[in-house]
């Protein structure tokens, strides 16, 4: 079983290291750290501002890291075969399950180790805790984790939801107790009640594991779902095939499409939209980098790096819309209709403007609350200029190649 699980990580590496290419694409890289950049600057000067202890700086430190704790679950790598083939192996089941539980702690760990530095200078600055204070956090953050994937793991042996319930919260209660003695006595504390909670756990669940049956369709039932989630975040960026898209009807859209209708020279401008607005995998990744790129946006204070910004995330959802100009290449009638493919370029051309020029709005809305009257205006110069440079030079030039 220990080889099964290796050779299923390897393929769940490999399949990740093919879609990191496309997520962590240079535009997208250059927008983080911007972001990041100008989320520094403006927690330096937030820093600069508190010059005594906050009485509500330990409570909110204490939420943060009970937020930062929920991040992460148990990796099992099951698939929904396993239930039948891997089902006369249950027995030797447990060793499979405990090393995805060891590699499932790697990523939260490396979590915590990013956040607990970022709130190290407001934890120097806001409370009485000294700076190595943070590592025995980190100690008692990892603890608390390993403890939750073992209460993951004792799950997948429960046939009870509401007892599954139960253990979620009581975790999260003695989670929030541990982090308080840690905050207001010292961490020392914290890890030591930490370490007798974790001896407790691995005293206890392993004599439950004994005499109980592996729930099979609940375990891959949960890792499908873990699964979908991330295939969602890679969708941010490009095509994900274990997403099937889905339509609806939408009516209250028809008034758009409606626009369309009894102009031949529109015919494709009429199934772009209409194919756009009814199914789920395009629109809902323009909605999605459209809000992402707002929450970005509001975060930033200087209005000249608002619009770089701003103008690749105008590059990022053009170039994710790229791909649906081959969307009826398969569709023999749309070769058939007495309609030049100038027609087809230039509908699709139409389509991704109006849509840039929605998100330029948008954005344009954001920086409004953030910047002065002639900042706005350039901001607003800026990215017109982007939708037009995309649109008519840009986007037209990458299509023709890739015919």
């Amino acid at each position: 079983m220990k080889q099964l699980w290796q050779q299923r990580l390897r393929q769940h590496h490999k399949e990740m290291l093919k879609y990191s290419r496309y997520v962590f694409n240079e535009f997208f890289m250059i927008a983080v750290f911007i972001f990041i950049g100008a989320l520094a600057y403006s927690y330096a000067n937030l820093l600069d501002t508190i010059h005594t202890q906050l009485w509500w700086a330990k409570p909110l430190i204490l939420i943060l890291l009970l937020a930062v704790l929920s991040f992460g679950r148990w990796a099992t790598l099951l698939q929904d075969a396993d239930t039948l083939f891997l089902l006369p192996k249950e027995r030797a089941l447990l060793s499979y399950l405990l090393a995805a539980r060891r590699y499932s702690l790697w990523l939260p760990a490396g979590i915590f180790a990013l956040c607990l530095g970022a709130l190290l200078p407001f934890q120097v600055v806001a409370t009485n805790l000294a700076t190595t204070s943070s590592i025995g956090l980190f100690v008692v953050l990892v603890a608390l984790k390993d403890g939750q994937l073992w209460l993951q793991l004792l799950a997948s042996y429960d046939d009870q939801p509401q007892h599954i319930t139960q253990i979620r919260w009581l975790f999260y209660l003695v989670a929030a107790l541990i982090l308080a003695v840690s905050l207001w006595v010292t961490p020392l504390v914290g890890i030591l009640l930490v370490v007798i909670a974790e001896f407790a756990l691995r005293w206890y669940i392993p004599r439950q594991l004994t005499t109980a049956v592996f729930q099979w369709r609940a375990a891959v039932k949960n890792e499908n779902s873990r699964m979908l989630q991330l295939y969602r975040l890679i969708n941010l960026f490009t095509d994900v095939p274990q997403l099937s898209g889905k339509v609806h009807r939408r009516a209250y859209l028809d008034p758009l499409l409606n626009l369309f209708k009894g102009s031949q020279q529109r015919t494709f401008g009429y199934l772009y939209l209409r194919e756009f607005f009814r199914g789920t995998e395009y629109l809902g990744l323009y909605l999605r980098l459209l809000v992402l790129g707002a929450v970005i946006l509001w975060f930033i204070p200087l209005w000249w790096v608002a619009a770089i910004t701003g103008a690749i995330f105008l590059y990022l959802v053009g170039f994710q819309l790229l791909p649906f100009y081959q969307i009826f290449n398969e569709n023999l009638l749309a070769h058939l209709y007495p309609v030049p493919q100038v027609s087809k370029m230039r509908s699709f051309q139409h389509l991704v403007q109006g849509l840039l020029l929605v998100q330029a709005i948008v954005f344009a809305v954001v920086i409004l609350f953030n910047s002065t009257l002639s900042q706005w205006g350039l901001f607003v110069v800026v990215e017109l200029a982007a939708v037009f440079l995309l649109t008519q030079l840009y986007f037209p030039r990458r299509l023709r190649a890739e015919k």
